[in-house]
């Protein structure tokens, strides 16, 4: 029999998050850096500075989990009531802490200033509360454990401010004994080119016989994630997605596709260049946004216009005149330009509409050319993209790199697969 992992809920208070002011970053952290630490997360739950709300959250995250995991509410101030409503949760009344005290009092030193006496409120803590201590920050957090709703509970009670909350959590999981499960034990899965419904429904078979998977954005790719699958699991569900979405797959693991674009170039030992366009240069700074990029990457050209089209890429002049520049034609030519000026191995070009305006029945805002010129030749591909001008040109440099080394990513998942289902 496995154990059962520990759940947690995570509840943030203040009414700038609850307004949608402030980002409520901290649970985004708290859900991540716990789940890695193999809790299973039940709720995730704001409120604002009233106490009957407060209480109330509190009180519904208690229910449904073994531990509360609290963000704010420690300030000075009179609506910071994290301590006061985990006392009465807990039928523990509030006692001075002397020594958080003296850590609060020791920090305004440290700045040539002096506490007042609101920042007293900070070391009034729940009787038998441990402190948790805060270097970064006046407002200690602490733990209290205790029995509620017939079980033991444990609320951990922790500064709103990111810098402290972190670093704050990060210890008190080292001195819990709680360790990150390593990434390696999970499975993870990343797309192109598919939105998160599609690809639910398209794997809604497979999560049916197998269990659920988690799904994560990150434009303009989907993160698929299978926590700590059993080998069967992994091999199965990687097969069905090569099966089903071979066409969006780009790799098993967490690498983005301008990180595996970057292996693919030192593998074979390519050297590149760009010729862009709508794109206006954000290919090349993706491209070099990624470490070991000067390996490989040349240099690039941003032919906005039809002159430099013509001057710096050899284009066609004639041929940007009587069918305009977003044709196969002007895509193959900018490739072949940059190939030759650059003197590089592979080339890759964009020509396109990114709008808000300029689409026309032809050639509507989204569509793009791009163009692939190696020793080979030269050929090209069309976009039909979707969303606002800055997703339209992103999306167009993450589908021209990987375009240029389709092939060699089905043979790494292919050859990855064959390790999984061999043991």
């Amino acid at each position: 029999m496995t154990e059962k992992n520990p759940t947690a809920s995570l509840v943030s208070t203040g009414e700038e998050v609850l307004r949608g002011e402030i980002f409520d970053a901290n649970n985004h952290h708290l859900a991540n850096t716990l789940g890695e630490h193999g809790f299973d997360i039940q709720l995730m739950m704001t409120a604002g500075d009233r106490h009957e709300d407060l209480q109330f959250v509190m009180d519904t995250a208690l229910q449904r989990a073994d531990y509360l995991f609290m963000s704010g509410g420690l300030g000075p101030t009179e609506d910071d009531l994290t301590s006061t409503v985990a006392g009465e949760l807990a039928g523990r009344d509030l006692i001075f802490d002397e020594r958080s005290w003296e850590a609060i009092v020791a920090l305004f030193h440290k700045y040539k200033l002096e506490p007042g006496d609101n920042n007293r409120k900070q070391a009034m803590l729940p009787k038998g509360a441990k402190v948790l201590a805060n270097s970064n920050g006046t407002a200690p957090g602490f733990s209290l454990t205790f029995k509620r709703h017939g079980a033991q509970k444990t609320i951990v009670a922790l500064p709103g401010p990111p810098r402290e909350l972190q670093p704050m959590l990060a210890n008190w999981l080292t001195d819990h004994g709680f360790k990150a499960v390593p990434q390696e034990e999970h499975l993870f899965l990343r797309f192109l080119g598919i939105g998160e419904s599609s690809l639910a429904e398209t794997l809604e078979p497979w999560c049916k016989e197998w269990g659920e998977v988690s799904f994560r954005q990150t434009f303009p790719e989907m993160e698929v994630k299978l926590y700590q699958p059993t080998l069967d699991k992994r091999v199965s569900l990687c097969q069905f997605a090569t099966q089903h979405l071979g066409q969006f797959l780009t790799t098993y693991t967490r690498q983005s596709v301008p990180d595996l674009f970057t292996e693919f170039m030192q593998t074979n030992g390519k050297t590149l260049a760009l010729a862009e366009s709508c794109t206006g240069g954000l290919a090349a700074k993706i491209v070099t946004d990624t470490p070991h990029s000067s390996d490989y990457f040349l240099g690039g050209v941003v032919s906005y216009t039809n002159t430099i089209k013509t001057q710096l890429l050899d284009v066609s002049a004639s041929d940007l005149e009587q069918d305009g520049a977003i044709t196969p034609a002007t895509a193959k030519q900018m490739a072949t330009g940059a190939r030759n000026r650059f003197k590089a191995d592979l080339a890759l070009s964009f020509t396109g509409i990114a709008g808000p305006d300029g689409g026309t029945r032809e050639n509507p805002v989204g569509t793009v050319w791009m163009g692939w010129a190696d020793a080979d030749g030269c050929r090209t591909k069309r976009l039909n993209l979707l969303q606002e001008r800055d997703r339209i040109r992103t999306a167009a440099v993450y589908h021209g790199l990987r375009w240029l080394m389709e092939d060699w990513l089905q043979k790494r998942y292919a050859q990855q697969l064959q390790v999984w289902s061999t043991g």
